[in-house]
């Protein structure tokens, strides 16, 4: 299969309170100039699915909330070679997943992209029925700068 094109895909649970960053995001990066070259995509709540959606594209962006010890709304890019994953899987459903763990599968059959940035942001609450916090709806058009700029770059 002949890859093309770039992916921005937003992982997360609008239900979940700041686990709905991405969701956000996407919605608001929608409305921005980007080029045709690049999908938007939800990805919903990630999970194992997930590789047969990365696997036709050359470079993907993923965007998701995690927790890695930040102020609420930080925002940190990485490679998936530059990060490590402390989440604990229950394993009781395929869509229940960790990021880290499906790209490295991804890899190790053959579908992986060329290429993978993680846009991470720190969630201040994860809890059903919350809305988005202050901070992260502040952090939103930063974000959104920050992804155009990787795109420009990709």
């Amino acid at each position: 299969m002949k890859k093309k094109r770039i992916a921005v895909i937003a992982i997360g649970n609008e239900l979940m309170g700041d686990d709905g960053i991405a969701c956000a995001v996407l919605n608001a990066l929608s409305k921005e100039k980007t080029s045709q070259n690049v999908d938007l995509v939800d990805g919903g709540t990630g999970g194992i699915s997930l590789i047969h959606m990365i696997r036709k594209y050359k470079k993907v962006i993923f965007i998701d909330s995690g927790d890695f010890g930040g102020n609420p709304g930080e925002i940190k890019i990485f490679t998936p070679e530059e990060a490590v994953s402390t989440k604990e899987t229950m394993r009781y459903s395929l869509h229940e997943g960790d990021l880290l763990e499906l790209i490295h599968l991804s890899k190790e059959i053959g579908e992986a992209p060329e290429s993978v940035k993680i846009v991470a942001i720190q969630p201040k609450k994860i809890e059903f029925n919350a809305p988005l916090s202050p901070e992260l709806i502040n952090t939103i058009p930063e974000i959104v700068r920050d992804i155009k700029s990787l795109l420009e770059g990709f």
